[in-house]
């Protein structure tokens, strides 16, 4: 088997799982109809407004979007703080996929073209779902002493 079928396979499954996750989390109350009208719509928004194909965009910025780290909580001294500790993979798409969807509810902008700008604002490491990962990051940075009490 050669190496890039590896990479391709790899690749495929990734965007698989993110698929998945993404499409479940649009199905509101049952309406998987609905859900994959929607689905569409994006897919069409991101082709009209990129020139790559629109499961390539749709990848990577997902996973310019995926955390590394989440934080488990650990109390100390009666104030609780937040210890950053890897996830699997799995755990990063879900992650990824309810910070997006997160925003745009609390944006109330669930909108198709909010969900296209969103996508495409993260492959150029914009917006607020990028924001949002490095504020991650840098609490995580700022707690790393915590991570002895997980030894």
């Amino acid at each position: 088997m050669s190496g890039k079928k590896v990479v391709h396979n790899f690749y495929k499954q990734l965007f698989f799982n993110y698929h998945k996750v993404f499409f479940g989390s649009l199905i509101f109350k049952g309406q998987k109809l609905g859900a994959f009208k929607s689905f569409l719509k994006i897919k069409q928004g991101l082709k009209l407004k990129e020139v790559f194909d629109p499961y390539v965009v749709f990848l990577v910025s997902m996973m310019k979007v995926t955390p590394d780290i989440v934080f488990l909580s650990v109390k100390l001294g009666g104030a609780s703080y937040g210890v950053p500790m890897p996830i699997t993979q799995k755990k990063r798409i879900v992650f990824s996929v309810k910070w997006v969807l997160r925003l745009l509810k609390d944006k109330h902008q669930r909108t198709v073209s909010s969900i296209v700008d969103l996508l495409i604002s993260n492959i150029y490491l914009q917006g607020i779902s990028i924001d949002k990962k490095r504020s991650i990051y840098k609490l995580g940075s700022q707690n790393r002493h915590l991570l002895k009490f997980f030894k």
